[in-house]
């Protein structure tokens, strides 16, 4: 209900979120050469969840098999502009059914939105081999986003990525963001 009246959020053209957009498409960039050296140069799909106005997906078009998910009205302006393929679905409740993960998930600044990340993260971790998410490091009870419920430090947030079932390649911070890539052993 808080995101349907929301507008777009253009975040590859904002710039306190920009850096944060490259970084997740930089690890996308090294999971799909992982995939591809674990799977004799096969090449990986990419699911992105809650992929927003597919500002993500419009930075690794080209790189791997690429589609999107997003239940703001909103975004869906984007897609077309971007010219990235995306669907409106709510992937973490009355939709998930429906929802087609990839070898690679990417989830940026998602998890900290929705009522059960940690099983949302286990989720994930049983359809996809690889795993981008993105998260403030910086919130604090006292200062926070107001649709945010949930926030991590860095241990906190490596902890709900490996309780999901993946070991931390990565883990870094751009701004007031922190970026993790994991990948199922």
């Amino acid at each position: 209900e808080f995101h349907a009246d929301r507008a777009r959020a253009p975040h590859l053209e904002q710039p306190v979120h920009r850096p944060r957009l490259e970084l997740a498409a930089a690890l996308v960039s090294v999971a799909v050469r992982l995939y591809a050296g674990r799977h004799d140069g096969a090449a990986p799909t990419l699911s992105d969840l809650g992929c927003g106005d597919g500002g993500l997906l419009s930075l690794v078009q080209g790189h791997v098999e690429a589609w999107g998910y997003d239940f703001s009205p909103a975004n869906s302006a984007g897609w077309p502009e971007r010219g990235v393929k995306a669907e409106a679905l709510d992937v973490f409740g009355a939709d998930r059914d429906r929802v087609r993960l990839g070898n690679i998930t990417t989830t940026t600044e998602v998890l900290e939105h929705i009522a059960e990340p940690h099983g949302a993260v286990r989720w994930i971790g049983e359809h996809s081999e690889f795993i981008v998410a993105s998260s403030p490091w910086n919130e604090t009870p006292e200062w926070h986003d107001e649709c945010h419920a949930w926030a991590w430090d860095q241990r906190g947030y490596r902890a709900l990525i490996e309780q999901g079932g993946f070991r931390v390649l990565r883990h870094e911070q751009v701004m007031q963001f922190q970026v993790v890539l994991g990948w199922k052993p």
